[in-house]
């Protein structure tokens, strides 16, 4: 399992492959696990791709009492810096989304296409009921109900051994970070700077059946504020296709690479 020195982490991450980078950023709660699915079907692509473990999940190792969607995304960007890459494609799940495009507003020169897979709120507007904290805190001390909110996120993924490995994956997510998360995402809004990505190929994609957190609305918000950006639907998926129907999706992920460039 490679590791690499950034900032303040040891950021685990996985990699395959060579050729043009991609990077992959994963979920709230999910880690780089949770891309397997995606390598599987991608092994033999002209493509580098790299899969870290963000700040307070999976492997990675270092503070995550404090973390931010900007300090997600100051992590990316030392994770760029410590690989050697210049530029890559970026890929985000749910959360993933917000970091890959607050690294895009940040170094746009960074970013050869961006696609956002259930992508959340970009205005500040994530609903108070979704980021409760006394939820959180409530998951946090009884882990089964995080298990239950995980199987929400991927609802259409058997309950197999396959989903056991996922969710021991996502049960590493440190305490703090968990609780942490909330406030920032619920003070994260960069609306008025998505048109600045003007030029960036963008892809803009939902499960269809995903009508808790990445609702039609929610991911229009991001299709309609970056210009040029395309929207597409995933069926026989919820808010987590890249593991509810991961041949759809990587379909798609191939689409996009190559219309890109």
């Amino acid at each position: 399992m490679p590791f690499v020195k950034a900032g303040d982490l040891n950021i685990h991450y996985i990699e395959q492959g060579i050729g043009e980078p991609v990077a992959l950023v994963h979920g709230n709660t999910s880690s780089s696990v949770w891309w397997e699915y995606t390598f599987a079907r991608m092994q033999g692509a002209p493509y580098r791709l790299i899969a870290p473990d963000l700040r307070g999940r999976g492997e990675t190792e270092g503070p995550s009492d404090k973390w931010t969607v900007e300090m997600l995304a100051e992590d990316l960007w030392r994770l760029f810096q410590a690989l050697g890459l210049e530029a890559a494609h970026l890929v985000g799940h749910s959360l993933g989304s917000n970091v890959v495009l607050q690294f895009a507003i940040e170094h746009k020169d960074a970013v050869k296409s961006l696609l956002l897979l259930n992508p959340g709120w970009v205005a500040g507007d994530m609903p108070a009921a979704i980021g409760d904290e006394a939820r959180v805190r409530a998951m946090v001390a009884d882990k089964s109900m995080l298990r239950t909110a995980l199987r929400g996120i991927a609802a259409l993924h058997p309950d197999d051994d396959n989903w056991k490995r996922l969710e021991e994956a996502s049960l590493r997510q440190r305490d703090e970070a968990s609780i942490r998360g909330p406030a920032a995402l619920m003070a994260w809004n960069i609306v008025d700077w998505l048109p600045t990505l003007a030029g960036i190929p963008t892809t803009v994609a939902r499960g269809a059946g995903d009508l808790y957190i990445s609702t039609e609305d929610v991911a229009m918000r991001a299709v309609n504020g970056i210009p040029g950006a395309t929207y597409e639907v995933i069926p026989n998926a919820t808010h987590s296709p890249n593991v509810e129907n991961p041949d759809a999706w990587v379909a798609l992920l191939r689409r996009h690479l190559e219309a890109a460039g």
